[in-house]
Formats: structure tokens, C-alpha cells, sequence
């Protein structure tokens, strides 16, 4: 069975085109467009990765990493930060909450392959 990786971004174009980066490495792909619509899809299909923009409205996501690592249920899912913040404070804000890697947009499909692909192993 597929791997699969939620996306939470309030841009769907950003949701768009990290699916596709993501599409050829064999991954089950589910989406949402902020913390709260993620929290909900993941009640209902969990995910073993979590792609996620630092700013979005109703829930960013600096709150739904703090969420996800707080529920035992969710504490051990990995969170990608992908963000357009390059700031080292806004950097450091992201690794507290518990994001395993904190990467900045414009992000390349290969580096942003090669970071799931290291936190998820080899296998899609």
C-alpha cells in the first residue's frame, strides 16, 4: 500500500503543483486548504507525512503542527514545513512546534522528493 502525504495549503496552485512534484514518486496524495480542514481529513484517512504552509487562515501552521505532535494518535507523523517565511525566527518557530524539516518556497521537485523520500524511507 502507498504511502500517503496530506498537503495543507491555502493556495491551491501550491497544493497543485506539490502533488505533482510528488505524483511520480508513487505517494497517495489527499489535500486540504488550511490546520482545520487538515485536522478533518485526517480523522477521516490518516496520512504518514504532513506537507504544510506556515500561513493560512482559520488554522496556520505552526498551530496544527503543535496539534498533530500533541495527539498521541497523530505525535508521530512527520511534518514538513513549506513555507515563503525564510526568516531564522520564523524558521526556528516551525522546528519548535515539531516540523522534522522546515523548507523554504520556491522548493525543487528533487529536494522536496529527496526530504519525503528521507522521512518516509525509500518506498512509496
Amino acid at each position: 500500500m502507498a504511502k500517503s502525504v496530506l498537503i495543507v495549503d491555502d493556495c491551491s496552485f501550491t497544493r497543485s503543483l506539490v502533488s505533482l512534484y510528488l505524483r511520480g514518486e508513487g505517494y497517495d496524495l489527499l489535500q486540504a486548504e488550511d490546520g482545520l480542514a487538515a485536522l478533518e481529513q485526517l480523522a477521516r484517512r490518516p496520512a504518514d507525512l504532513v506537507i504544510t504552509d506556515m500561513n493560512m487562515p482559520h488554522m496556520d501552521g505552526l498551530a496544527l503542527t503543535r496539534s498533530l505532535k500533541g495527539d498521541p494518535a497523530y505525535k508521530n507523523i512527520p511534518v514538513i514545513m513549506l513555507t515563503t517565511e525564510t526568516a531564522e525566527k520564523e524558521r526556528d518557530s516551525g522546528l519548535q512546534a515539531g516540523a522534522a524539516r522546515y523548507l523554504t518556497k520556491p522548493v525543487s521537485q528533487s529536494d522536496l522528493a529527496a526530504e519525503v523520500k528521507s522521512l518516509l524511507g525509500s518506498h512509496a
